[in-house]
């Protein structure tokens, strides 16, 4: 019984293994690159602050 679900499985999927896989592997570069993209702007916005304070003061 579970082959006959495997084999639905498979035989339902657009993708092969090896597709599935690399987009996989995209997904997590996205990922990462999206957290850094965040980080990046976390920082400049901290930067930003910082300058402003730092006119403020003057």
């Amino acid at each position: 019984m579970a082959d006959k679900k495997d084999l639905q499985n498979t035989t339902q999927s657009i993708l092969t293994e090896e597709q599935e896989a690399l987009l996989d592997l995209y997904i997590q570069s996205l990922d990462s690159f999206r957290e850094e993209l965040r980080a990046s702007e976390k920082i400049q916005v901290e930067i930003e602050t910082q300058h402003l304070k730092k006119i403020l003061r003057t």
